[in-house]
């Protein structure tokens, strides 16, 4: 007993360390992050949907150990540091009240393992707060460098970093009379200069998508209603409503505290509003943990009759996350009763597909996350071909589709057309529950053109029955060759409309043919007849395929009028 009391922390923290590496080793990928771990075999200072710092960890990690353990080492390294540094946030210090909590949060403990930007994130975010501590007791250059230098590594994690420092300003309104904030600030922008300029050569993509392309046509409820839900079981699950309770209750005791208070509060009221604009994933609020544990932690530990109800809850919550953990690592077939389960079965599905297209490379139709599993479990090529029904990803960055062109491949899509609701052109069954809605076909010479992309869309209505389009057209230089070649050449650009739902309620095509780009930036003008109702619409561009019906999705969002 007397060895526990003095060595607790080391206890705890390899405890702690030792399941989630046991963890990470058994337990295939999750969806996102084998897209995640095709970012790091393409390095780069951006990727079309997040900052690289996820791609570098996952590099370093992967060099390592070519299987799960290496794709997720460096994450969970981080995970029990970010553990340990918001230990060291707390001001009154109650070791076992920490312990408790934060083995409350089943998403601390399990959600550590996954190789997802949140977790660089959030360890980035405990080191800011307290190198911000530190800035404000002392304040100089070096000092001013380091707190630059965390917020560097925030926004290299996930553009959400912006956020805690936003809201810290907030908090201390003065940190604005100073010139040494100027500095952290100064330092920050440089260090980050690498990706701001990557984004500006590949016109803004991420900006476009996060703040635009996500946004619903219409509100509805349920996007509210889920925020609200899920941010309790994020928190929780058992009791997590008494964490967000006392954090909110919780009055700052230093300016470092109340920094965590305002981003706390700031963090979780931004994204609520974000409800009103569209579906806000429940793990975006990450970043204000670290002030929901230190408030949490302070407020309980002052109010002692609360104390029994988290030592009282702590077995459920446990019992909860032993649970999950071994469903995990259990060499499972995939789970029928669970709708999307992401952890069994990919070694099964990869095979499954490799029996029938054997060594060609495989197309998926919208989904980046089914090719990215196929080339890590199957040891395949693969690309996804992004369509008008979906969205963009990286792959319309990524070089694979190049390699593609001309060349037979095994061709991955939808059972039910989503527009039609009919039967589609693929037709061959795959032997693999995550691919029960999908069937193949074998395409002997495919190709898309995803890495065109379109931007400065102007659309207006001419004529009755006529819709203006002009635009710019980005493609790769090395295309322009097969723009003049058939079956090519032929290939159309589709206007494609969408209604309240978000779901796709036109999709027509237009009279201009690739053959009719000669640079490889060029602006353009062409017309879309239509017989659309007068109203509002969102609509997006795409340019035709070797599959009909099938258009790769080369456009962000617009929005044109019909009087």
């Amino acid at each position: 007993m007397d060895f526990i009391k003095k060595h607790h922390r080391a206890l705890f923290f390899s405890v702690w360390l030792i399941l989630n590496l046991v963890q990470a080793a058994t337990t295939e990928l999750f969806d996102d992050e084998a897209y995640y771990w095709i970012y790091s075999q393409y390095p780069d200072w951006g990727y079309f949907d997040h900052p690289p710092m996820i791609a570098w960890l996952i590099k370093i990690g992967y060099s390592l150990f070519q299987n799960e353990l290496g794709v997720r080492l460096l994450v969970v390294l981080l995970n029990t540091l970010s553990v340990y540094f918001i230990l060291r946030l707390t001001e009154r210090k109650n070791d076992l009240l920490f312990y408790v909590i934060v083995a409350s949060i089943a998403v601390a403990q399990i959600g550590g393992i996954i190789a997802v930007p949140d977790i660089p994130l959030l360890f980035f975010v405990a080191l800011f707060f307290i190198q911000y501590r530190t800035f404000v007791k002392d304040t100089n250059l070096l000092n001013s460098f380091l707190l630059g230098l965390c917020i560097a590594l925030m926004l290299y994690s996930k553009y959400h970093g912006i956020l805690l420092v936003l809201f810290t300003i907030v908090s201390n309104p003065k940190l604005l009379t100073k010139y040494y904030t100027y500095i952290a600030a100064a330092v920050a922008i440089i260090l980050f200069s690498p990706h701001i300029y990557w984004q500006f050569t590949h016109g803004f993509p991420s900006i476009k998508f996060h703040l635009f392309e996500r946004n619903a046509v219409r509100y509805r409820f349920s996007f509210t209603a889920e925020y609200l839900l899920g941010q309790i079981a994020l928190a929780g699950p058992i009791i997590g409503f008494l964490f967000l309770w006392t954090a909110s209750k919780q009055k700052p005791i230093s300016l470092s505290e109340k920094a965590m208070k305002y981003s706390f509060v700031g963090v979780y009221a931004m994204f609520l509003l974000s409800t009103f604009k569209g579906r806000v994933e429940a793990n975006w609020t990450v970043p204000a943990f670290v002030g929901l544990i230190v408030l949490a932690h302070h407020y309980i530990n002052d109010q002692r009759r609360l104390t029994k109800w988290i030592y009282a809850t702590l077995p459920f919550s446990l019992a909860l996350v032993f649970a999950a953990r071994i469903f995990m690592m259990m060499d499972l077939p995939a789970s029928k009763l669970i709708s999307k389960d992401e952890f069994h079965d990919n070694v099964t599905a990869a095979n499954a597909i490799k029996s029938i297209a054997g060594p060609l490379p495989l197309v998926v139709i919208d989904s980046y996350q089914k090719p990215s599993k196929y080339i890590f479990y199957g040891r395949g090529s693969a690309f996804s071909l992004n369509t008008p029904w979906y969205r963009r990803n990286n792959y319309n960055y990524w070089p694979m589709e190049d390699s593609l062109i001309g060349k037979p491949a095994y061709v991955v899509g939808p059972a039910i057309d989503p527009f039609t609701k009919r039967e589609t052109i693929f037709h061959d069954t795959i032997a693999a529950p995550q691919f029960s809605n999908y069937r193949g076909l074998l395409v002997k010479e495919f190709f898309s053109f995803s890495k065109i992309h379109i931007e400065n869309i102007r659309a207006i209505t001419t004529s009755v029955g006529t819709i203006h389009i002009s635009c710019r057209m980005k493609s790769p230089i090395h295309y322009l060759p097969l723009f003049k070649a058939q079956p090519y050449a032929s290939s159309l650009v589709f206007l494609t409309t969408y209604n309240v739902k978000g779901d796709v309620s036109a999709y027509l095509p237009s009279k201009f043919k690739v053959e009719y780009i000669s640079s490889a930036n060029l602006t353009v003008e062409f017309d879309v007849a239509h017989s659309l109702p007068a109203g509002q619409y969102r609509s997006k561009l795409g340019v035709g395929s070797c599959l009909p019906g099938y258009p790769s999705l080369n456009s962000t969002s617009f929005d044109f009028e019909i009087k």
